[in-house]
């Protein structure tokens, strides 16, 4: 739904140049997809699991290792990709005319990237461990800021492609805060606590080994 409402809005307020370097950032944003899939599936699977032995412990502390690896991996794809951005760009076929759309849509959603990262994780974890309402409500959610903010920044504001990618970003803001907001509640059944803000090997292998069928076919 994403990339329909940024391509129809796009078309009409941008251009057809920028509907071609739209379809450019597609690869990469499959690939911030599959990086997401890593952490939140596998968080989510391991997550689940101990709930259903009676562990909240350690399902706690499955939700603060998805919460920090979502950062690191956020910063550390969303700076290693700005750096070579050009270059992949033009791997994947962009020309003198659709490079600076591109680049321009793919430079917000880069900035943002650590949001898109920590909303995916968490909410995949918030959805595992018996929230399915609440996770299909952040997504909707999401979708509509979308709808209502892209308009406004194209047409109104007139910030072009970089306007839809704004708007995409600001979404997922959105629904971040509706997502850390649950996990803020202790009356959740998993919630943020002190002294659980630390990587744990075991637990990390767990969700890499689980969340890596689904990394590799987004990937592919």
């Amino acid at each position: 739904v994403y990339n329909i409402i940024d391509s129809i809005f796009i078309g009409h307020g941008v251009g057809p140049l920028a509907i071609s370097g739209l379809a450019l950032t597609f690869p990469l944003m499959n690939l911030i997809i599959a990086f997401c899939t890593l952490i939140g599936v596998g968080g989510a699977a391991i997550s689940s699991i101990y709930l259903g032995r009676k562990e909240d412990r350690k399902a706690t502390e499955v939700l603060h290792n998805v919460f920090i690896l979502c950062i690191i991996a956020g910063f550390c794809f969303g700076g290693i990709t700005w750096y070579f951005l050009e270059e992949i760009l033009m791997f994947f076929g962009a020309s003198a005319d659709t490079l600076p759309y591109a680049r321009d849509f793919m430079q917000v959603i880069l900035m943002g990237n650590p949001v898109s990262f920590l909303f995916i994780g968490l909410n995949n974890v918030m959805r595992a461990t018996g929230y399915p309402r609440k996770a299909m409500f952040s997504s909707l959610l999401t979708v509509g800021v979308n709808i209502i903010l892209a308009p406004v920044f194209i047409f109104h504001l007139g910030w072009g492609i970089r306007g839809a990618a704004t708007a995409t970003i600001l979404a997922q803001v959105c629904g971040l805060v509706w997502v850390l907001n649950h996990f803020a509640r202790s009356s959740s059944d998993i919630h943020f606590t002190r002294g659980f803000y630390k990587l744990s090997k075991h637990i990390i292998v767990s969700i890499f080994s689980i969340g890596m069928a689904p990394f590799l076919l987004n990937v592919c």
